[in-house]
């Protein structure tokens, strides 16, 4: 734990001094497309590169890597509601927590606020006391796990895409996360190992005989259906460059309506 916040407050520290740098540290994450379109260009390059036996084969990686990448960020989702390990910026304030019958002050991080306008007010706002939920629960990070996750299924598929997706993963979309002190090495290590474990135990599913089948038919219905299956993909990869927001969003709506319209606990 030591190693790892001497490494967040290292990360942190070119936060804070250029207007300039932490405008664009901001755009690359906050921006879906500035953030994850390299992610998605590299995923729709490999699903429509090669002919014939190559094309299905990377396919099929590639299929398998969309539903391990849901099972990811489910996972980390639930890893992060279930350990109590707040964002470094909050680590920043006073913070009390509760062990056994008493209230103990956390350890305080000298983190440095970015100088852009939207840190700047999510700063204001944390000084102010105002807290999301979100923040926490940073262990393991979902960015971490679902980006890598997809970069590695996509360099699976095309060595060269593979190296561009995971290079955009980790120099702009993770250092950016740990710049602006929104999550720490160990987050982003836990995340990583979270994507690899996924991907491993579907790539071992997918070679079995039943799995294999399955996604060999789906693959081969994507090439006989071209414009169908262009426009679930295009779907898929817009989906890709908000960690499936949207889709989180609409299940939460049908969680809402099953509770109060249906009266289902």
């Amino acid at each position: 734990m030591s190693l790892n916040d001497q490494l967040s407050l290292a990360i942190n520290g070119v936060a804070g001094r250029s207007w300039l740098f932490d405008s664009v540290v901001a755009l690359f994450l906050d921006n879906d497309l500035a953030k994850a379109g390299v992610i998605g260009c590299c995923f729709l390059a490999a699903w429509y590169s090669g002919k014939g036996v190559a094309a299905n084969n990377r396919r099929k990686i590639l299929l398998t890597t969309i539903i391990a990448a849901v099972c990811v960020i489910a996972i980390t989702k639930t890893l992060s509601k279930t350990v109590f390990f707040p964002r470094p910026a909050i680590q920043s304030q006073r913070l009390y927590k509760l062990e056994g019958d008493q209230l103990t002050e956390m350890k305080r991080m000298p983190v440095r606020t970015p100088l852009d306008e939207e840190s700047q007010k999510e700063h204001q706002s944390l000084v102010s006391g105002n807290l999301e939920k979100n923040d926490l629960g940073s262990f393991p990070s979902d960015h971490a796990g679902f980006f890598l996750v997809i970069s590695f299924g996509i360099w699976l598929a095309s060595r060269r895409l593979g190296w561009v997706a995971l290079g955009w993963t980790v120099l702009v979309i993770l250092a950016g996360k740990m710049i602006s002190a929104q999550h720490t090495p160990l987050d982003i290590a836990a995340g990583g190992l979270v994507a690899l474990v996924v991907l491993a135990i579907f790539r071992f599913a997918a070679a079995r005989r039943p799995f294999d089948g399955l996604l060999a038919r789906i693959s081969q219905l994507t090439i006989r259906h071209g414009a169908l299956s262009s426009a679930l993909i295009f779907a898929i990869v817009f989906e890709m460059s908000s960690t499936l927001i949207h889709v989180r969003q609409f299940a939460g709506l049908l969680g809402a309506i099953r509770r109060h319209v249906l009266g289902l606990g």
